[in-house]
Order: structure tokens, then sequence, then C-alpha cells
């Protein structure tokens, strides 16, 4: 409460420059990533899951990636997922937000539907492949209940 007086007062003395007062707001705001995640089906409603080079305890896991400063959400998915695979989507409805615990971090994921491409590996991706909902492999526990509410609805 003291330092929120105390921010409020130096607001009040800044001169009305629009840069110094962003730098204000950046330096004590809380500092989060915003990822989108993509929950892709191919023309047997299969899920589209990539097996990721970096990751030792679940390597596969579902498509996504950090948004870019400025970046619309479904453009930031749309890009992530060509990047990552080489593949086309189209996005269908949006499926729920995710806000990790214990890291400062808001996931939005998205239900899609792939829409062509050829799957090119990449320093982050070392394979991608289509699965059954009821014959996943080992995913992070959240993308499984992710993976649930996407098509029960």
């Amino acid at each position: 409460m003291i330092l929120k007086r105390i921010l409020l007062r130096i607001w009040k003395l800044l001169p009305n420059s629009l840069g110094l007062r962003r730098l204000l707001v950046w330096l004590v705001s809380q500092k989060f990533l915003v990822g989108i995640v993509g929950i892709v089906l191919n023309e047997n409603d299969e899920i589209l899951l990539l097996e990721h080079s970096y990751r030792k305890e679940y390597p596969w896991g579902l498509p996504g990636g950090w948004l870019t400063k400025g970046e619309q959400p479904m453009s930031a998915l749309n890009r992530e997922i060509r990047e990552e695979t080489g593949y086309g989507i189209d996005i269908i409805r949006p499926v729920e937000q995710y806000a990790d615990q214990s890291y400062a971090r808001l996931d939005l994921i998205y239900l899609c539907r792939i829409r062509g491409g050829t799957f090119t590996p990449s320093d982050e991706i070392i394979s991608a492949a289509f699965y059954p909902e009821d014959d996943l492999p080992r995913l992070i526990p959240h993308q499984i209940l992710l993976i649930h509410a996407a098509l029960e609805k």
C-alpha cells in the first residue's frame, strides 16, 4: 500500500511524457509470457502431437509457442505451427485459457483443423504424428486435460 502511494506521487510529478510513463508502468508491472497452444485435428479427428528435442520427461506435446509484441493470438498460432511443422491450419474456436501455477505464463488454447502441408523437422521438433484421443503417448498432464476439454464440446 505504501509503495502504491509513493508510485502515485511519482506519477503525478512526472512530465506528461508518454514514454516516461510507459517505462514506469513497465518497471512496476508483473512480467509474464503469453503462450498459444493448438489442439490440431486431422480428417480422422486424431490429434497432432510433436516430439520436442529439448524435453526429456515429456518429449511429446501439443504444438504452440509464444506471442511476440503486438502479435494477435491466432496469427501467432498459425505462425508457430507453420514454423514448427510446415503444416497449415484452420482455427475452429478457442478452447480455454490456462494460467500456469508455477511459472509466470498464460496459455491461450485453440481447437484447429489441419489444412495441409508437409512435415519438416527442425531444431525444436524431431517428429510429428497424429494420435487418437484414446491412445495418446505420455504427455504433460494438463495437456491431456486440455485435449479432453476441447473434444467434449
